[in-house]
């Protein structure tokens, strides 16, 4: 797993702040501009919350389809629930189980009262009025009445997953809004926020000369590839 960048609860915070000021398209082109042009989560991975921002570091989990009444996997979810940490952003990767919710508002309640400020998974949420009035950011891949007990279980967490084509490690950071998620690498989480701010402020001074009149052809000249 990688080594950490961001060692203190302030850094994490102010780092977490910086991006939530930009938005997943700049994020997404540094990260093709490093090479890195698998970090975009699948389309069908989108907020189904009314918050729809969320970022902080990656805390993953990874379980699979089961067709047992008596499975139970409650003892590993609540470890892994009391394991979360201030700033994270819970990852889940469920198999491809498409019967069922996997996150809803108990778990909602408990990942907040933890610190963490998300979660991102390619299974299904319920609970979404509840959800919605805590004002907790869940992105899923759809929505769900039925219950994971007996349907779904956790294998582990906090070991690398992998969600389309695109693997997550713990200490990755991780970015949300109304676009989708992407993935950062944690050793670029510093550098990619400080490309992706000036991309932002590059584009608002060419948005302002596009309104005044200038032509594509000269902003573009003036402030570069975006």
């Amino acid at each position: 797993m990688p080594e950490p960048l961001i060692h203190h609860p302030e850094q994490l915070a102010e780092v977490r702040q910086r991006y939530l000021r930009l938005y997943t398209g700049a994020i997404a082109d540094m990260l093709d501009k490093h090479g890195c042009r698998q970090q975009i989560l699948p389309h069908y991975v989108r907020p189904l919350t009314t918050a729809n921002r969320l970022a902080g570091v990656a805390f993953t989990a990874r379980g699979r389809p089961v067709a047992d009444p008596a499975s139970n996997d409650m003892p590993t979810r609540l470890a892994m629930l009391d394991s979360l940490t201030p700033g994270a952003i819970t990852l889940w990767s469920c198999g491809g189980s498409l019967d069922c919710a996997h996150w809803g508002e108990i778990m909602s309640t408990a990942a907040r009262q933890r610190g963490c400020t998300g979660a991102v998974l390619d299974g299904g949420v319920r609970d979404l009025d509840f959800v919605n009035a805590m004002g907790f950011p869940v992105f899923a891949r759809y929505r769900s009445a039925g219950t994971s007990i007996g349907r779904w279980e956790i294998q582990d967490y906090q070991e690398p997953i992998r969600i389309g084509e695109t693997t997550i490690r713990p200490g990755d950071f991780v970015f949300g809004d109304i676009d989708g998620v992407v993935i950062v690498p944690a050793e670029l989480t510093l550098e990619v926020l400080a490309a992706a701010e000036d991309l932002f402020s590059r584009e608002g001074s060419m948005r302002e000369e596009l309104r005044r009149g200038v032509s594509i052809q000269e902003a573009y000249a003036k402030y570069g590839s975006l």
